[in-house]
């Protein structure tokens, strides 16, 4: 499943060629090992939730989604959460020990992936009721 991942993101590299295979090496050893997009997990909500949430919360603008991303990467914290259900299935993501360069480019393989939807996922998105109309995203 991982090398499916992999194979994946590599893939969606050449779209994106600012994305080297060291940011995805780097992006799956930290970030997959939880927010796993392809099996249902009781750890975090999977990477292609929070691509959807970031996207469509911000209508598309991907640098106001990045710059979100980090700025709860750096310090995660209930009010900086776009995603509140989830902090109810799983709880609040704990700091990490991420670098700030790092930070940036696991935003950008977030938000430039066109992650594939696991046929789970629809109802287990629907299920938790997101308010994706709500642009209050201070």
């Amino acid at each position: 499943m991982k090398n499916k991942l992999l194979i994946l993101l590599l893939v969606s590299t050449f779209a994106f060629s600012h994305i080297d295979e060291k940011v995805l090496y780097d992006f799956e050893k930290k970030c997959m090992i939880c927010h796993d997009t392809y099996n249902k997990n009781d750890k975090a909500p999977p990477i292609v939730a929070i691509n959807q949430i970031y996207t469509k919360k911000t209508s598309g603008d991907l640098s106001l989604s990045k710059k979100m991303i980090i700025n709860f990467l750096a310090n995660p914290t209930y009010d900086k959460a776009l995603m509140k259900p989830a902090i109810k299935l799983y709880s609040l993501m704990q700091k990490q020990d991420i670098e700030l360069e790092d930070m940036g480019n696991f935003a950008d393989v977030i938000l430039e992936t066109n992650f594939e939807i696991p046929e789970w996922f629809d109802e287990h998105f629907d299920s938790h009721k997101l308010d994706l109309e709500n642009k209050n995203i201070d």
